[in-house]
């Protein structure tokens, strides 16, 4: 990890509202999710195939007018395990995901591909556009669902596909976040939510969910507090054009361009001025990219490929802080640096196999804590403690569970 010192603390738990069974285990799993359409929501596609359909009668290819270019979503949260380029005969471009409940995907014939091998998306990950590389007549998406080898009947929500009829994506899926909402210091969770054509985020505050319109559905979200007033704002990054797009409380939009399109948005306040700065994170070589206010670029490597990007104040000392979680082993590695310059990564096991991760300031005492979220349920788990490690023996973290959003 590049680090001179690693530490594993297991802390006690006490369990609070739903929590129950155990908290990090690589076989257990929070929910495989169900599929969906691999387009944005509300996009009509239609799917054919044929008799000689390569290399299944199972496979898809999926048109629509126009459709060069549209962008092609992950149908189901799992990890990348092939990027490949066949130029001018077979798949061409094309990208293997495989999921959590054993089955993978393939998307055949991309123009472009943006994600790299090993690397975690998201149910709704923008994974490239629709080309026509290899060997084929004219652009579509050749699309599969797998169980082992075989290339098997595609279903999606609920019900088996259709061929040949116009079908909506319902790909709109909730992506979980947190923010301090009303400027208590505390924050609170909240969803940014895919819909058709637009993105929404819903807000947990006191009056209940407040909705906030900005984004697209198929931009990333993003949170922070842009212009230094004490409550978090709002942002996407939009990666086909590579720009973060930041709206603060009076809906001034603020646009900064960062890093490479198959990088990760991250956000945190690089040097303590109580502003909120933007980074990325590059899965390939597994490393951050913090862009500090003075232009200046700050690298470091942290986790591998599959891991997901984390930040917060792990220490309290008003500096973000980095970090990543493993959705394989659900556990959180978060890297502090002390005062003599000695980087210590400490590994905090929370949540199960296909959780996503949430950091947030629980209970507004300046240290943050985390949490996770489970798809299925729409429960997020939000560890509290006084400090991020408990390390005196017997010590117990408090477990608070949060259902909001829509479960998958």
């Amino acid at each position: 990890m590049g680090v001179r010192r690693a530490s594993r603390v297991l802390a006690g738990v006490l369990a609070v509202g739903l929590v129950a069974g155990p908290l990090a285990g690589a076989a257990a799993a929070s929910g495989a999710g169900r599929h969906h359409l691999p387009f944005a929501c509300g996009q009509d596609w239609t799917g054919s195939t044929r008799p000689k359909h390569q290399p299944s009668v199972d496979s898809i290819d999926f048109n629509r007018a126009d459709d060069l270019g549209r962008l092609v979503l992950a149908s189901a949260s799992g990890l990348v395990t092939r990027v490949e380029d066949t130029g001018a005969r077979s798949y061409g471009r094309w990208i293997e995901v495989q999921h959590f409940d054993g089955h993978s995907t393939v998307y055949a014939h991309l123009k472009v591909q943006w994600v790299v091998p090993g690397q975690f998306v998201d149910q709704g990950t923008p994974l490239g556009r629709v080309g026509a590389t290899g060997g084929v007549s004219g652009p579509h998406l050749h699309y599969e669902q797998r169980l082992g080898r075989k290339v098997v009947p595609a279903a999606f929500g609920d019900l088996p596909f259709t061929y040949g009829l116009p079908q909506r994506s319902a790909n709109c899926a909730d992506v979980p976040l947190a923010g301090d909402w009303d400027g208590d210091r505390a924050e609170e969770v909240a969803v940014f939510r895919r819909e058709a054509g637009r993105g929404r985020f819903e807000l947990a505050t006191a009056a209940g969910a407040t909705p906030l319109q900005f984004g697209r559905a198929t931009d990333l979200p993003v949170v922070g507090d842009w212009d230094g007033d004490g409550l978090s704002d709002v942002g996407v990054r939009r990666q086909g054009t590579r720009a973060f797009l930041m709206r603060t409380r009076d809906g001034t939009v603020l646009r900064q361009k960062l890093g490479l399109r198959k990088d990760v948005p991250i956000t945190g306040d690089w040097d303590g001025s109580g502003t909120t700065d933007v980074g990325i994170w590059r899965p390939g070589v597994a490393r951050f990219r913090l862009l500090m206010p003075d232009g200046r670029h700050h690298v470091v490597r942290l986790g591998d490929r599959s891991s997901q990007p984390v930040t917060g104040d792990w220490n309290g000392d008003q500096v973000t802080d980095l970090g990543v979680y493993d959705a394989s082993d659900a556990t959180f590695r978060l890297r502090t640096v002390s005062r003599n310059g000695a980087v210590v990564v400490t590994e905090v096991p929370l949540g199960l196999t296909g959780d996503l991760p949430v950091t947030g300031d629980w209970d507004g005492n300046g240290v943050t804590d985390l949490g996770t979220w489970a798809p299925a349920t729409a429960t997020y788990t939000l560890r509290v403690s006084p400090r991020l490690v408990v390390r005196r023996a017997g010590a117990t973290a408090e477990l608070r569970t949060v259902v909001f959003g829509r479960p998958r």
